[in-house]
């Protein structure tokens, strides 16, 4: 099979034909109709992560979407011809303290898609049942594929806050992340801030379902914010310390700011500004299965989905340098095998 291949950190992937996979016991081999191009991928042919015990070779990508080919042996949920997603997290322990209190995707022993195991930027991709989701009629399989990661990162604590009718949800970058953020925001019933930089993006978040948008260039993040009553919750997706900062003030009495980007700088906080209101500051890390099934279901129930950039196999380190770049519209995805 056709597949991209990381063998050297911080070089070109090489595209070269390698052996396809062949399913184990409670395996799936899954023919890639899609795979999403995240910026962790970034993070990982750079060889930041290397110290998460990456092996090399190794195939990134851990967005993926396709078609069963074949089952191995006990496998009782799927069947060749099921539409099928094969996410971050493809093993977890199940005895660490993590796992038996409900966060799997904090499990120490986890192994991760494109990641530990090969991923996605292939024509098939191996991965075990128990951690393989079943893709919804409803959606499309490549504008799914970044539901994979990017659209359980922003489900999974819009999920955690549980009833959000008529509250007030601020998305912090609407970029990848954060159109996808809007929009399950939008759709569960809160009111929706947008926070951009600059208008060009005004236009495409209203049409996303933001009722208000700051924009960050002309008005400080915190005060307007305020004026609105302050957030109950406010989605971090835009890598930025920054953005960060301007967040925080316009929290509202009980909000919560939720950490999805992966800032890699330091940022200020004045502690004693969170505790009159009770505001908090809180990290979320993709989500559990149960979360992913939710997720899928709802986004097929309320046609939510990743508006995305299609490339072929042959194109990912053009894709990956536009994205290092910030080039890619929203998302990119790699279609291998359809």
């Amino acid at each position: 099979m056709k597949a991209a291949v990381c063998d050297v950190f911080g070089k070109p992937l090489t595209i070269r034909d390698v052996p396809s996979p062949s399913p184990g016991a409670g395996e799936l081999l899954i023919r890639v109709h899609g795979c999403g191009v995240c910026h962790s991928d970034l993070h990982l042919v750079d060889g930041d992560w290397a110290a998460w015990g990456t092996p090399l070779p190794i195939i990134p990508g851990h967005e993926v979407t396709g078609i069963v080919e074949k089952v191995g042996e006990g496998v009782t949920a799927f069947v060749a011809g099921d539409r099928a997603g094969v996410p971050w997290m493809q093993f977890a322990c199940g005895r660490c303290a993590p796992c038996k209190a409900g966060a799997e995707m904090l499990c120490a022993s986890q192994r991760s898609t494109g990641v530990t195991v090969n991923g996605g930027y292939a024509e098939y991709v191996s991965a075990p049942e128990a951690f393989v989701h079943k893709i919804p009629d409803g959606l499309d399989l490549v504008e799914s594929a970044p539901l994979l990661c990017a659209g359980i990162t922003v489900f999974a604590p819009l999920r955690r806050a549980g009833n959000l009718a008529g509250k007030t949800v601020a998305v912090a970058g609407v970029g990848g992340l954060g159109h996808l953020g809007v929009r399950m925001a939008s759709a569960m019933g809160a009111h929706v801030v947008a926070i951009v930089r600059g208008p060009g993006k005004t236009e495409l978040s209203r049409s996303l379902g933001a009722r208000e948008v700051i924009d960050s260039e002309k008005e400080k993040i915190g005060r307007a914010l305020t004026k609105m009553g302050g957030a109950d919750v406010i989605l971090l997706t835009g890598i930025s310390a920054r953005l960060f900062e301007q967040s925080i003030p316009g929290l509202g009495p009980n909000g919560t700011l939720v950490i999805l980007a992966a800032i890699a700088e330091n940022a200020s906080v004045l502690p004693a500004g969170l505790i009159t209101g009770q505001k908090r500051i809180v990290g979320s890390l993709i989500g559990t299965r149960d979360d992913m099934d939710a997720m899928l279901r709802f986004c097929a129930d309320h046609g939510i989905r990743s508006t995305v950039e299609r490339h072929p196999l042959s194109a990912v380190n053009e894709v990956l340098a536009k994205l290092r770049d910030g080039k890619v519209r929203l998302r990119a995805v790699l279609t291998p095998g359809s």
